[in-house]
């Protein structure tokens, strides 16, 4: 009875770790780039790894003025192209 009891206490502390976890790593919303997006970055948080061949969406994670956190899709060439058409 007393090793059950021990089970879920360790199980009960581990689920209320989890929630804690998951809610530091809640992830920002992703902002998609238009030509009318007014930025404002002071500092960039996170560039995207451009390791591939041709066009496509990446994200890039920044910090405005006031310290508040962005994420931003735009559209990106990579730079893994063999040839250099």
């Amino acid at each position: 009875m007393k090793s059950k009891l021990i089970a879920l206490t360790y199980i009960a502390l581990s689920a209320c770790a989890v929630n804690v976890f998951a809610d530091n790593n809640r992830t920002q919303d992703v902002q998609d780039y238009t030509y009318d997006t007014k930025l404002d970055i002071a500092a960039v948080t996170m560039s995207p790894a451009l390791d591939f061949c041709g066009v496509r969406p990446v994200v890039m994670s920044y910090v405005d003025h006031m310290g508040k956190p962005h994420n931003l899709r735009y559209q990106a060439t990579g730079n893994a192209c063999l040839s250099g058409n």
